[in-house]
């Protein structure tokens, strides 16, 4: 429920903090911010992937996280028919969870500072560490 209402706050922020208009060279503290924003939202939904198959594994009688490995490693390929089938099931689920975070990315990186500056701003957090000290300086204030 907290990932949920971190991910509602951070939408907020981004709709107060509007568009961000700079050049595509120039990095700012706002960028950074709006970044980290945008990074925990895609967080709040891909976190929830591991513990998800852990449950879906627990459900399933027969079924055991080492086997279900072993069918990850295959692709699903030696195994029965009915772990064949909840292994594509499984793999569904962590599919449309991926697809929802890259939306989400997709979605609020547009909206919030354009995509070159998102790809920008990715890259110097990357490759400075000063930025990379803030981005992780307002990840840390945003939980």
């Amino acid at each position: 429920m907290r990932k949920i209402t971190n991910g509602l706050l951070a939408l907020g922020l981004l709709l107060t903090i509007g568009f961000t208009s700079v050049n595509a060279q120039d990095v700012t503290d706002v960028d950074i911010k709006n970044y980290a924003i945008i990074e925990l939202a895609k967080n709040s939904i891909t976190d929830g992937i591991s513990p998800m198959v852990n449950s879906m594994i627990e459900k399933q009688e027969g079924m055991t996280g080492q086997r279900f490995q072993e069918l990850q490693k295959t692709k699903g390929s030696g195994g029965e028919a009915w772990e064949k089938q909840f292994y594509d099931l499984v793999n569904k689920q962590i599919e449309k969870k991926k697809k929802a975070a890259t939306d989400v990315v997709k979605l609020l990186a547009a909206n919030a500072m354009g995509a070159s500056q998102y790809k920008a701003t990715k890259s110097a957090i990357a490759s400075d560490a000063d930025m990379k000290a803030k981005f992780e300086g307002y990840v840390a204030a945003l939980q």
